[in-house]
């Protein structure tokens, strides 16, 4: 069997995101598959995208094996994945500049002693907001991020970046997989990205990267897309 590690060092990321895993992601959605996490839901999207096997039952087998075998878990959690994200050698390039995330790039919130993290699958460019919204921060720029994801917490209630779960004017929430948006906070020098909230929503709360109460996130792109099936 090949090693994650010589996966890797096929080369450096495309030039394009892994449009298999938003394209993925939304063919999920549609199909009304239920996740129970957003970290589940990354890890079912692959499923779906990355292997097949004509035996319902080997396939099975076969994608959690080789979930186990690239991520070091049949079932990783957001925290799993964060860990896999910012080790050396990893799977995944960091997406390191707000104006370069693209669709199928992810998004992994890391766990904290009061939070339990998130996944999401980036599905479009992030879009810098022309009119930031509050909170505003000096010295950093707003951006609107659309993407999928599976959550009992709805993005926001907005007519512009929309959460799909909502039905009616924001009246009734189903939880689940479904679209929406985040907000992502760069540094207006860099482009670093380097807090969020939840939701495009005016006055919805900041959490920073770094310092008192942070939320640490990294963007992810994969190296490789598909992941190609481990072979013996």
């Amino acid at each position: 069997m090949v090693s994650a590690a010589s996966i890797v060092a096929l080369g450096s990321a495309p030039a394009d995101a892994c449009s298999l895993l938003s394209a993925g992601a939304l063919d999920f959605i549609a199909a009304g598959t239920p996740a129970a996490t957003g970290a589940v839901f990354f890890t079912s999207v692959q499923k779906e995208e990355f292997w097949s096997d004509p035996d319902p039952v080997v396939d099975a087998a076969n994608d959690t094996a080789n979930i186990s075998y690239y991520w070091g878990s049949t079932s990783p959690s957001s925290e799993k994945y964060y860990s896999e994200f910012t080790k050396t050698p990893s799977l995944v390039s960091l997406v390191t500049s707000v104006s370069s995330i693209a669709a199928g790039d992810v998004l992994v919130l890391n766990k904290t002693a009061s939070y339990g993290g998130h996944t999401v699958i980036v599905t479009g460019p992030a879009v810098q907001l022309t009119t930031p919204m509050n909170p505003i921060h000096a010295t950093t720029t707003q951006w609107a991020l659309p993407i999928a994801d599976s959550t009992t917490s709805v993005h926001g209630c907005s007519t512009i970046y929309k959460d799909s779960r909502w039905t009616g004017t924001c009246t009734n929430f189903t939880a689940g997989p479904g679209t929406g948006y985040m907000r992502l906070y760069a540094d207006a020098a860099t482009g670093n990205p380097i807090g969020h909230s939840w939701s495009v929503t005016s006055g919805a709360t900041v959490y920073w990267t770094t310092g008192n109460g942070a939320r640490p996130y990294v963007i992810g792109r994969l190296n490789s897309c598909p992941l190609p099936a481990p072979t013996p």
